[in-house]
């Protein structure tokens, strides 16, 4: 008896442990490089408000952003490492991870915002999208917009001649540097953090940004932005893969469902910023122009040789959806 009742009082004790422990919130850290001054970084906030208040006694939610946990390589590799749970990364990082989101990067390919909602919307598309980063132990759970892209300079440009001796900052990334190369330039590749005073110095004239953020970031030194429209601004929320499937399923429902209602919140806010951009750049002394017809059908063009370029790296198979897919867009 006396044996038996020891196996009985372990195997409670062990219960009651176990059940402290279940009992403690899921820590939730994640991050963003940028600042929350537009609905994308901001979005994180809502997130983090929304886990707190709602699911607190599942889950322990803290959002870092402005850069408090490094720049965006580095904000990826902790989730990657689990030292975070989960970040915002640009679509423009995006490809360097896993070749696939380089349809994000390919001048007008996906090119608007009812593309991506339509993707999101596709869920063939979207598992094919969101699980390709799984061999560098990340999973994509949703994602935000940041306008739509144009080019942004201190000097006037209205056509392709005038654009090409311009200094034009670029990232490191291949896709990017490949942009500018077709049209013939030299762009120089900068950090985000230098874009600033390289444009007041003069160091470069401009660079290729969203009306969004030529509106809110850039109006003060840059007093003209050019419509494109070749390729749309995405934040993709990844979280660690091997901690995500390790999760209860009540606490990724919790995260899944919260972290996707305030993204598509953000995406709407970013829709209509984009409406209202032409608007707010001109009341900031911005002059907006577009190019000719004829110069846009150039500039698309110059770009076909880029989607070549980067077609293996892509996927054959995948680049065929994605056009057979765009396609079906363009012709609603």
């Amino acid at each position: 008896m006396k044996r038996t009742g020891m196996v009985f009082l372990l195997a409670l004790v062990f219960c009651v442990s176990a059940s402290m422990v279940q009992a403690e919130p899921v820590e939730f850290k994640f991050a963003h490089f940028i600042n929350p001054i537009e609905p994308g970084p901001e979005s994180g906030q809502w997130i983090e408000k929304d886990l707190n208040e709602k699911f607190g006694d599942k889950i322990s939610a803290k959002y870092f952003h402005s850069g408090q946990m490094g720049n965006e390589i580095e904000i990826v590799k902790k989730v990657r490492m689990g030292a975070l749970q989960g970040a915002y990364c640009t679509g423009n990082y995006a490809p360097e991870l896993g070749g696939k989101f380089g349809i994000g990067t390919l001048a007008f390919l996906m090119d608007s915002y009812d593309k991506w909602e339509g993707l999101l919307n596709n869920p063939e598309l979207r598992k094919e999208l969101f699980t390709s980063l799984q061999d560098k132990d990340l999973l994509v759970l949703d994602m935000a917009f940041f306008g739509l892209y144009g080019i942004v300079s201190t000097k006037p440009v209205k056509t392709l001649e005038e654009l090409k001796p311009m200094k034009m900052r670029t990232t490191q990334a291949r896709y990017p540097l490949a942009f500018w190369n077709a049209l013939g330039m030299n762009p120089v590749p900068m950090a985000w953090a230098d874009v600033f005073p390289g444009l007041k110095q003069g160091v470069v004239d401009g660079t290729d940004q969203t009306e969004n953020i030529a509106r809110m970031r850039l109006a003060d030194v840059c007093k003209y932005f050019l419509t494109t429209r070749h390729m749309v601004g995405t934040f993709f929320f990844v979280v660690n893969d091997k901690w995500w499937n390790g999760l209860q399923p009540e606490v990724r429902d919790a995260l899944s469902k919260t972290i996707s209602e305030n993204l598509a919140k953000a995406r709407q806010a970013s829709r209509k910023l984009t409406e209202e951009a032409p608007a707010g750049l001109k009341g900031k002394g911005v002059t907006v122009s577009e190019l000719s017809p004829e110069d846009m059908a150039k500039f698309k063009a110059l770009q076909m040789p880029v989607w070549d370029k980067f077609e293996d790296e892509v996927g054959k198979d995948w680049m065929t959806k994605i056009k057979t897919f765009t396609a079906s867009v363009e012709k609603k």
